[in-house]
């Protein structure tokens, strides 16, 4: 069997009207999503941080190929979750890279207080707090539940 690459979306042909394939894309898009969310929540690493907003981004950019395939309120509502999650999950990431870069700038000798480090810390805590709380409201929506209902 061959291997699926990480693009290729398993039931997904060209005899699928293109609504049809919204909801295949769709419907895998938000699997992955679900899943990077439940690994997220076991183990709250920044690479599993990361999984999250690449999901976000693939179900995002995905919606934006096939809004006229369905109910434009439940879509926009739907829709307006996840960039907001994108927004928010993007901004914990932010934190990430800056607390990486001045500690880069530590290992070169430039002066780096511990003040800016906590800080940085601080914020990120209660960044990643809101996430987390704006994660488990999401999978529990009625947002959620109406778009799977939709392609399903």
């Amino acid at each position: 069997m061959a291997k699926i690459r990480k693009w290729e979306i398993e039931n997904l042909s060209v005899e699928k009207t293109l609504c049809e394939g919204a909801n295949i894309v769709l419907g895998n898009r938000i699997d992955f999503l679900l899943s990077a969310i439940k690994k997220f929540f076991e183990d709250e690493t920044v690479e599993n941080l990361h999984s999250v907003r690449i999901a976000l981004r693939r179900v995002r950019y995905n919606m934006e190929l096939f809004p006229n395939c369905f109910d434009k309120k439940k879509f926009l509502i739907f829709y307006k979750r996840i960039v907001s999650l994108q927004d928010l999950s993007g901004n914990v990431r932010d934190l990430d890279v800056f607390d990486e870069n001045i500690t880069s700038l530590k290992d070169e000798k430039v002066k780096v207080t511990k003040t800016v480090f906590t800080k940085v810390a601080e914020k990120r805590a209660s960044l990643k707090d809101t996430l987390k709380l704006e994660l488990m409201r999401f999978i529990h929506s009625k947002a959620l539940s109406n778009f799977q209902k939709m392609i399903q």
